[in-house]
């Protein structure tokens, strides 16, 4: 990632951790890592323009935006990928428990492949939370597909289910799981679907 902007190499570390935070951090197609990665921010400074610390904070948005719209782009990607997800966790203790969440429910295969077969199956949505590391009461979760309530207060909601899987046939499926209580904790992570293209590609991988 570049900018013409003459900017010094301590704010552009600064920016660079906060943008990679709600971006690259926050994407996962099946939990695994690659070993040669690598991510750059860069400032050649070829405007010669100096930003204020305005400016900055504008260069920051700007920059997260961005990495943000990469990091979905790469999820949409993914191997086999049909389905981009996003997956928004809301109202947890704070911000690390609520990203604990989100990527459980995102690294989850048994919620991946449910999406990529249009299944408004909440329940693996709710035990993907439910074994992140993070303590909460189902009792007081909600959870929403595509914005129809699923689940209320850990118990099955009531809805259209041929309706919602027809909208689950979307290219782009929102999870949304929230903690009714005073937490303020969010977070979001970027994902794909599971199909039977992630097993033929990385099947034959190396061949």
């Amino acid at each position: 990632v570049m900018t013409d902007a003459v900017v010094p190499v301590k704010t552009l570390r600064e920016i660079l951790a906060i943008a990679t935070r709600c971006s690259y951090n926050s994407l996962t197609i099946d939990g695994d890592t690659s070993t040669n990665d690598t991510l750059a921010l860069v400032a050649n400074g070829a405007s010669k323009v100096k930003p204020s610390s305005k400016d900055t904070r504008t260069l920051l948005e700007v920059v997260t935006w961005v990495m943000e719209s990469l990091a979905e782009q790469i999820a949409a990607d993914g191997e086999g990928a049909r389905k981009l997800i996003i997956v928004r966790a809301l109202g947890f203790k704070n911000d690390e428990d609520a990203r604990k969440i989100a990527r459980a429910i995102a690294n989850s295969p048994l919620v991946k492949t449910a999406i990529a077969g249009s299944d408004a199956n909440w329940g693996r949505i709710l035990s993907a939370a439910g074994y992140a590391g993070v303590t909460f009461n189902p009792a007081n979760v909600d959870v929403f597909l595509q914005k129809v309530a699923v689940c209320i207060g850990g118990l099955a909601a009531d809805y259209d289910e041929a309706s919602l899987k027809t909208n689950l046939d979307s290219d782009e499926v929102q999870i949304r799981i929230v903690h009714k209580g005073r937490g303020k904790g969010e977070a979001r992570f970027f994902t794909c679907d599971f199909t039977e293209g992630y097993i033929q590609i990385n099947g034959s991988y190396r061949t």
